[in-house]
């Protein structure tokens, strides 16, 4: 899931206890414009440098950590899923087994019905 870059700015302005004044006349926007940021869920590139600049926080960071999560969590899956198939793969070779000696038990009863005379009606 791709984080929500404005949360991510207000928790990382608070947790440096910067006040949202200070912080708009450092990236030159206004307090109204840094509030809108907040509830931003993608934001401009080059505001989102300026803000990693004025906070010395990589932004940016986050998202290659979701592309690692992301392919991790698709690997973890995948795993499971293979996990399934091939449990699923052993069923069907032991159904495999079992049709052809149940095949090969049908063939016996034919040749032997048909080795068998048969009775005509008269």
């Amino acid at each position: 899931m791709i984080p929500h870059i404005g949360k991510k700015i207000k928790e990382e302005l608070y947790k440096q206890q910067v006040s949202v004044g200070a912080f708009a006349k450092k990236i030159n926007r206004s307090r109204q414009v840094v509030y809108n940021i907040f509830e931003r869920e993608s934001i401009d590139t080059e505001l989102l440098s300026k803000i990693s600049e004025v906070l010395k926080f990589d932004f940016f960071s986050m998202y290659d950590q979701q592309k690692h999560q992301t392919a991790e969590e698709k690997n973890n899956k995948l795993k499971e899923e293979t996990a399934i198939l091939e449990q699923k793969i052993k069923w069907l070779e032991v159904e495999i087994q079992y049709l052809k000696k149940l095949n090969a038990l049908l063939e016996s009863q034919h040749e032997i019905l048909k080795s068998k005379p048969s009775r005509k009606k008269v």
